[in-house]
């Protein structure tokens, strides 16, 4: 498997890098030499098959793109668009529903399935099609209210656009369009339209914050996130049975911040590598679990993906325009279709109706609390967290705690499974031994999670200063922590684990 943190993608990131910048003075290079390495990165990663089945799809967006500027139906043209997307990623996303019912109706060895599934699954489908949905959404918006789309992707562009590397697996979802809520590390707008289709020459953006970017997400994805996956979440989650109560607990804890390590090291990668090509990708989070509340914590979580449900499910359904009950309904809604997306069973259903669930009662609270007080909806929101530090501290705990147990959902293979964690958490404290010291790694968890805020104002530090001081400063201290990293790492290379949705 083809993983962004191996030794061969560095050295032919390395070879990328030289040839993109002797071609500087000429973009349109650069930008075929960027599609021919994303089709090799998809190609590496998953098959032929896939990359053709990626350049078909990419020609019919094209299409589309094209009858939505020029037809007089452009909204049977975008309705047409978006069908033939949902199906796309629907089959294949959900493929093991019909897969052994359409394997035993068909005579033998007429079509081999499993080999099929093994094969085509497209790789990171979730990602272009997000991106093709909100590329014709943005085409038909404009040709509706302007009668004029506006600048538009080329087919090469568009290829480009839903292939390139650092975002085909890891994300963040990039949209053609600048979007709100969803910029660059220096709040700079992160369209891919402009950005693919420049004319002056482009220049490598923050070098030495790429640099740091890329360390530190080494020792987010291949260290931290991999230690605590091997030594404390994948042994509980895979016979919770086994261990005490406070173990289970730990590894509850621990999922979470395994999968925040992993997801925004990965994406904190894809965002250096986007910088050292000269592209703005968007910020994916933005230290979620300090989130006062359900609410927050997705304006800080998955930052692309959240922002995508709102434009293209929250808001179609109706958005906050209707009653408030219609809200609520719209709410749910969006994330039980966010739950499904991440999975085909129930599980994700469940993971995803919690959230919405816990949306839902939080904007209830803001209406009970507004009556009571008599006051306007601004001042009645987020009243917990204004009403001191105590309150301030209780409403990240109450927050943290809800999104680590709706994340047993998440982990565990199957609704039964996370059952029966939860029933192993709460009958396995009398009689069991402990086999590891709960105390300790909740204690680093603790430790980790009071010092965080303090890290962030580090991070925004160096990002401050990273072109002002001298980089010979951040080199030494760079290459002692990969070293480090590398030395403390778990065997083997984690894979990326939102890969898997």
């Amino acid at each position: 498997m083809f993983s962004f943190i191996s030794l061969e993608f560095g050295l032919f990131f390395i070879l990328l890098f030289c040839l993109y910048w002797l071609a500087a003075a000429k973009p349109y290079i650069q930008n075929f030499l960027l599609l021919c390495s994303s089709y090799f990165v998809i190609y590496k990663a998953s098959s032929l098959l896939a990359l053709l089945l990626l350049i078909v799809y990419t020609v019919l967006i094209y299409f589309v793109s094209i009858r939505i500027k020029i037809s007089a139906h452009f909204k049977r043209w975008l309705i047409f668009g978006i069908t033939v997307t949902l199906l796309n990623l629907a089959f294949w996303k959900y493929f093991d529903f019909f897969r052994a019912h359409v394997s035993d109706h068909l005579p033998d060895n007429v079509l081999d399935m499993n080999y099929l599934f093994s094969i085509v699954l497209p790789l990171g489908i979730s990602y272009y099609s997000f991106q093709s949905i909100s590329y014709l959404s943005s085409l038909y918006k404009n040709r509706k209210q302007t009668n004029v789309t506006g600048k538009m992707f080329t087919l090469p562009g568009l290829a480009l656009h839903l292939s390139f590397f650092p975002t085909i697996t890891a994300g963040p979802i990039a949209r053609a369009y600048n979007a709100t809520q969803l910029t660059d590390i220096d709040n700079q707008p992160t369209g891919m339209v402009t950005q693919i289709h420049v004319r002056e020459r482009r220049r490598i953006i923050a070098p030495t914050l790429a640099l740091i970017l890329i360390v530190t997400a080494l020792m987010k994805t291949w260290w931290f996130s991999g230690w605590i996956s091997e030594n404390w979440v994948d042994p509980v989650f895979s016979n919770p049975t086994q261990y005490h109560s406070l173990e289970i607990l730990a590894a509850i804890y621990g999922y979470t911040v395994q999968l925040f390590l992993n997801f925004s090291g990965y994406s904190d990668l894809m965002v250096a590598l986007g910088l050292l090509l000269g592209f703005r990708l968007p910020i994916n989070f933005r230290a979620p679990l300090l989130a006062h509340n359900i609410r927050e914590f997705w304006a800080r979580w998955h930052i692309s993906l959240s922002t995508w449900i709102r434009d293209y499910i929250y808001i179609p359904l109706g958005g906050s325009k209707k009653s408030f009950f219609r809200t609520q309904i719209n709410l749910l809604i969006a994330m039980v279709l966010s739950g499904l997306w991440h999975g085909n069973g129930w599980h994700f259903l469940i993971w995803g109706a919690l959230h919405g669930t816990g949306l839902s009662l939080l904007n209830i609270t803001d209406r009970i609390v507004m009556r009571v007080r008599k006051c306007a909806e601004k001042e009645a929101r987020n009243s917990l967290q204004k009403s001191g530090w105590l309150g301030k501290v209780l409403a990240v705990v109450i927050t943290v705690h809800f999104v680590c147990f709706c994340f047993v959902f998440f982990r565990a293979p199957t609704l039964n499974d996370a059952v029966i964690i939860f029933e192993s958490l709460y009958h396995n404290s009398i009689n069991f031994p402990l086999t590891n010291n709960p105390f300790y790694f909740i204690g680093i968890l603790l430790l980790a999670w009071l010092i965080y805020p303090h890290l962030v104002k580090l991070y925004n530090y160096f990002y401050n200063h990273s072109e002002t001081l001298p980089r010979y400063r951040f080199i030494l201290p760079l290459l002692l922590i990969l070293i480090i990293a590398i030395i403390c790492a778990p065997a083997g290379i984690p894979g990326f684990i939102y890969a898997n949705f």
